[in-house]
């Protein structure tokens, strides 16, 4: 946050706290750095500013005229009087009341509060992060680039990945809280359709069944249902919110059909529901996947009962795109070969060193890549014919077996039968196991 950030420099938080609340949110890094180096720092709430005048989750006029406020990089008022001929410019054709939205955002720009900095601060001792239990690759590799020191990474750091070749599943370790409004779920409106997590672009809202053991786990004041189906007797069913990778669009409560007028899902402050993302925590860890006990390609319910293998994605909150890709894995990511099309798929699919499409439990996922020259169509085809080459190889390979004394009764049969339902998806997934 700090990087670029000169001595004497001023510094604008979009903040949901008061100037009071601040100083208990601020890292102590980040505190330490602002008294030695003499900043001034400037809050505003232009998050809570939008919603009061109608412009729902866009702040960027409200920061724009912020920043004008504070910056004297020309006087404020000559300032505020350009972006408001602008405003007319660009929105004069939608209305009286979306200009006045707009000039209501510049006004409001100009709420900004500053926060005093204790000249004690230049004295906090700053202790190292506790490690976690995240890989090596995460904590060295991924996080410096997150925190955008990539050029500190020495080139040993790669090693071993000198074709590009990059970890799935690291999106998984972000854990951004970047959502102003979180949906909590209300039990007993749900339905147990699945639709919330059916339409989420982020996979940050799931439906877990849990067996007697499994719910065990859990504190006794989180709410279990009975879970719906003779294939879940004796199980409970919830749904979860992964609270700090949701981004807040409200998609999965617009979409709630609830019960008796009453929806399942609402959408709350982040700041209530910290405490929930421990119960996410214990489901993706502890709670065993319940999909085969149901035909996930048979309706929309059954298919969320599947783990996604495309989730926690840098797309924008609301995504229309994400989760039709989600229901793809869901569906069939453990054999997926993607030759992605250069555009926002390859934004949110591999924007180093994020990876959301990821692996299931038996280490199997989508594996993606990204032609450079905008062929994609081409790309892929060059997959299909290397694939399909190898699939021959390796049926030629077993039918000289099947002529051969050094094979058993028994892998011939195999090796028969792999050969029989060769382009049969499911039972050459069952041969593949044996």
């Amino acid at each position: 946050m700090t990087a670029g950030l000169k001595k004497n420099g001023t510094f604008l938080l979009n903040s949901l706290w008061t100037k009071e609340e601040v100083p208990n949110h601020l890292p102590d890094n980040v505190k330490k750095y602002f008294a030695k180096n003499n900043i001034r720092l400037y809050i505003i709430n232009a998050t809570e500013i939008a919603e009061e005048i109608g412009l729902g989750n866009r702040t960027n006029t409200i920061l724009q005229s912020a920043f004008f406020k504070i910056s004297n990089v020309i006087p404020y008022d000559q300032a505020v009087d350009q972006m408001k001929k602008f405003i007319v410019k660009s929105y004069g054709r939608k209305g009286e009341d979306v200009v006045k939205m707009n000039y209501s955002a510049v006004d409001r720009g100009g709420d900004v509060e500053e926060v005093e900095i204790p000249k004690e601060w230049a004295d906090i001792q700053v202790v190292a992060e506790t490690p976690d239990d995240a890989p090596e690759f995460i904590r060295k590799v991924v996080r410096t680039v997150n925190a955008q020191r990539g050029y500190s990474l020495p080139v040993s750091a790669f090693s071993g990945r000198e074709d590009g070749t990059w970890e799935q599943g690291t999106t998984k370790y972000e854990k951004r809280g970047v959502a102003v409004n979180v949906p909590v779920w209300k039990p007993e409106s749900c339905i147990q359709c699945n639709q919330c997590a059916y339409v989420c672009p982020h996979a940050t809202i799931r439906p877990f069944v849990l067996d007697e053991d499994e719910q065990k786990g859990l504190d006794e004041d989180v709410d279990i249902l009975k879970a719906q189906g003779k294939q879940f007797a004796g199980m409970g069913f919830r749904v979860q919110v992964d609270v700090l990778d949701c981004l807040g669009c409200g998609n999965c409560a617009d979409v709630c059909p609830g019960k008796k007028g009453e929806k399942a899902l609402e959408m709350v402050p982040i700041l209530t529901q910290y405490e929930n993302q421990k119960n996410w925590d214990y489901m993706v860890n502890n709670v065993s996947s319940k999909a085969h006990l149901v035909d996930v390609k048979l309706n929309v319910k059954n298919s969320q009962f599947a783990k996604p293998l495309f989730e926690f994605s840098g797309a924008c909150s609301g995504c229309g795109e994400t989760p039709y890709i989600k229901l793809i894995t869901q569906l069939y990511g453990d054999r997926m070969m993607i030759a992605n099309a250069t555009g926002c798929s390859s934004i949110y699919g591999a924007s180093a060193p994020a990876t959301p499409y990821t692996k299931n439990e038996e280490g199997k996922g989508p594996a993606w890549a990204n032609s450079l020259f905008e062929d994609n169509a081409e790309f892929g085809y060059g997959f299909v014919i290397a694939h399909t080459s190898m699939r021959n190889h390796i049926q030629d390979l077993m039918q000289k077996a099947l002529q051969s004394d050094a094979f058993t009764d028994e892998q011939k049969g195999l090796f028969g039968r792999w050969i029989e339902f060769k382009n049969d998806t499911d039972e050459s997934k069952k041969r593949q196991k044996r």
